[in-house]
């Protein structure tokens, strides 16, 4: 089954399915159910995403594994699907290199949000962490905030012990903007159009974002 058929599919119904953004052989793409059981494997493998025991560093993530881990994941992912509304909007994308899906990204604007205010969040298979990876995929989805979508601020959030995810947003700009205390301490990070300008990626590609431009404008 040729998931790029199941996209324009899906975009009938869902325009955020349209959007792709590309970059050297790199391609964030909007999941369907191949890719999705492909990232539920990896969920689903001991060691998938961070060493064994280490999972309190991803923030809500389950600390099953196998099976279960695999199932909670699917169910999160399909809850992302809904259309998308100048209010409140999702735009997951999976990380796809060489034909094979390694993460995902989710774009997000929440009702509680300010306006022009987007939250990233990522994750990639620990077999492919420590190569540059996290850094080209989160330019390419600031290129999507900032310089397709009119963003004009990008937060994210990371537990305080997940020190590869906050070295990535220091790098490119993010900045600390306060802390939360719960079950973990969670460090939340900001960054702006004029950060981001001084590392942006040269020659990404952004297709298929007229319909959800569409969806997500006010009025």
């Amino acid at each position: 089954m040729d998931p790029g058929l199941l996209r324009d599919d899906l975009a009938a119904l869902y325009p955020q399915f349209a959007v792709t953004v590309a970059h050297a052989g790199l391609l964030l793409a909007p999941p369907t159910d191949v890719e999705l059981l492909e990232l539920a494997a990896i969920v689903a493998e001991p060691g998938g995403i961070v060493e064994p025991g280490r999972e309190r560093e991803l923030l809500g993530w389950p600390t099953e594994g196998g099976a279960v881990a695999a199932r909670r994941f699917l169910e999160w992912a399909w809850r992302l699907r809904e259309v998308p509304t100048a209010g409140r909007w999702r735009l997951p994308l999976a990380v796809i290199e060489g034909g094979r899906t390694v993460g995902l990204v989710v774009l997000s604007h929440e009702v509680d949000h300010p306006a022009g205010t987007v939250h990233t969040s990522s994750w990639l298979a620990r077999a492919e962490q420590g190569r540059g990876l996290g850094r080209r995929v989160r330019l390419m989805l600031l290129e999507l905030a900032f310089g397709h979508l009119g963003a004009v601020r990008a937060v994210t959030g990371a537990a305080a012990g997940n020190t590869a995810s906050l070295r990535v947003s220091t790098r490119l700009g993010y900045r600390e903007t306060h802390r939360e205390t719960g079950s973990v301490v969670e460090v939340h990070l900001a960054v702006t159009p004029g950060a981001w300008r001084r590392r942006r990626l040269a020659d990404v590609v952004v297709e298929g974002l007229d319909g959800f431009r569409e969806a997500i404008t006010p009025g």
